[in-house]
């Protein structure tokens, strides 16, 4: 099974995230106030809580508006596990794409990188069919590669996974036409390692936490197996209950089909800190991880894939940022909706993510947040 086939596509769940904020609200919210703030999340919480309860999911909830106090809960499985959900350790499957993106716009700013360079300049070998695909386009998917070229799981280095990409054909002229692809993330990978000199986990490491003895995010320097999330029987585990180096990674380390586009591990503190100082500019500057979404333009498309975000809105001007991923084991799906402040990150087993997010986003359409 190759495993890059199961990642769910990132524009889903767009008619629940752009009816976000409904007529008719059951659940009333004050506009104004610290404490009638924190009530209504409350609220929200405990309706969210009573959902997903009922449903049987297997998974951790964590809530909260940007600045104010998270609430953290987990379901199913996930009690019985001996953590809390604020230290169990996840795998973020394709949402470590905003990871690496925000890896690659450091070293924009840096000047280090320019979105517009090309491969032809940034890699050696390159075939002459792919030598104008440049960082924008691999970042937004847009530069023709095909989702996958072997398993996560495979036991393949730098070069020789370089190899066959550049052997393997396009599916599009770069930059005509979205074609999802894991291959373009790895790439970045590929493109921070030879212009720094440095591995890429150490990398975004120090591009990313360089105070930090352990990273929030990562893959080796982060995981711990004692605090990782444990798969269900399913069976691509051979019905066995598995941590994620043995479930995602398929050993100890990161192959490249998987280095940069997915199954890099945090908590779910640290993913909604990261995802927090994302959007609120202290990574990188906002007006440069948002020109992800225009694609050339100057306003962005109703649903846009920009630099490792995904950004829907609808025609009240609603607008949510989201990404999911999930590879059959594990999922994981996160929302931001800029007019509440509010900040979603869920992890389950298999595809429960979603599933959770749904019920999640249905309460928060009725619970008109401000």
């Amino acid at each position: 099974m190759t495993f890059s086939s199961k990642f769910r596509a990132l524009l889903l769940g767009a008619a629940t995230c752009l009816a976000v904020f409904p007529a008719g609200a059951s659940i009333s919210l004050a506009a104004s106030g610290d404490s009638n703030r924190a009530a209504a999340t409350d609220r929200l919480v405990d309706a969210i809580s009573e959902k997903l309860e009922a449903s049987g999911l297997s998974v951790i909830v964590g809530l909260g508006r940007i600045g104010e106090t998270r609430h953290f809960r987990e379901f199913g499985t996930f009690r019985d596990d001996g953590l809390a959900p604020e230290e169990t350790l996840v795998d973020l499957g394709s949402n470590t794409k905003a990871v690496t993106a925000a890896v690659v716009l450091k070293h924009v700013e840096s000047g280090t990188l320019k979105l517009d360079d090309t491969l032809d300049i940034l890699l050696e070998d390159v075939p002459e069919d792919k030598k104008s695909i440049t960082l924008r386009q691999l970042l937004t998917h847009r530069a023709g590669l095909p989702d996958a070229v072997g398993s996560d799981e495979e036991r393949i280095g730098r070069e020789d996974y370089l190899a066959r990409v550049f052997r393997t054909p396009l599916l599009s002229q770069p930059g005509t036409s979205y074609a999802y692809s894991n291959v373009g993330y790895a790439l970045l990978a590929a493109i921070l390692e030879r212009k720094t000199g440095e591995a890429f986990e150490p990398l975004m490491a120090k591009t990313l936490f360089p105070n930090a003895e352990i990273p929030a995010i990562g893959y080796e320097t982060t995981y711990r197996e004692d605090a990782s999330a444990i798969s269900g029987r399913i069976w691509l585990t051979l019905y066995r209950k598995l941590p994620i180096h043995r479930a995602s990674w398929g050993g100890s380390t990161v192959g490249w089909n998987l280095l940069g586009n997915g199954g890099a591990v945090a908590t779910p503190p640290d993913a909604m800190t990261f995802y927090e100082d994302l959007v609120g500019g202290r990574i990188v500057d906002p007006a440069l991880w948002q020109e992800g979404f225009t694609h050339g333009g100057e306003i962005p498309t109703p649903k846009s894939y920009g630099f490792g975000i995904v950004r829907l809105q609808s025609s009240d001007g609603t607008i949510v940022y989201t990404h999911s991923g999930a590879n059959i084991v594990f999922s994981v799906d996160w929302r931001y909706v800029p007019n509440s402040g509010l900040n979603i990150f869920i992890a389950g087993l298999e595809d429960e993510a979603g599933d959770a997010m749904d019920i999640v986003m249905k309460q928060v359409s009725t619970a008109q947040l401000r």
